[in-house]
């Protein structure tokens, strides 16, 4: 039987966690939930080209996200916030 499943491919450099932004994540209250969060959000996005979307139209919302990675909704609102300040992840217009 063929295996008709899709493979995505995220390269991270070597010392991504080494990196000051992941470091200074890390380090900060709930940091380890965070990373786990943005690794989460990472993979998530490769099936739309880097874009965080249900379908073309529908940009995931923090509830939804909360859903998907199985965290508390305040734990994701946070997370969100420091990953912007970070410039680990950006917000897009339309949404």
């Amino acid at each position: 039987m063929a295996d008709n499943r899709k493979y995505y491919y995220l390269k991270l450099k070597e010392n991504f966690f080494d990196s000051d932004s992941i470091v200074l994540l890390e380090d900060m209250k709930d940091g380890i939930l965070y990373s786990n969060i943005l690794l989460k959000l990472y993979l998530k996005s490769l099936k739309n080209g880097g874009r965080l979307q249900l379908d073309e139209h529908i940009p995931y919302t923090a509830q939804m996200i909360a859903t998907l990675t199985r965290h508390q909704i305040g734990t994701v609102e946070r997370a969100l916030a420091i990953f912007q300040q970070l410039g680990l992840v950006e917000q897009l217009d339309c949404g």
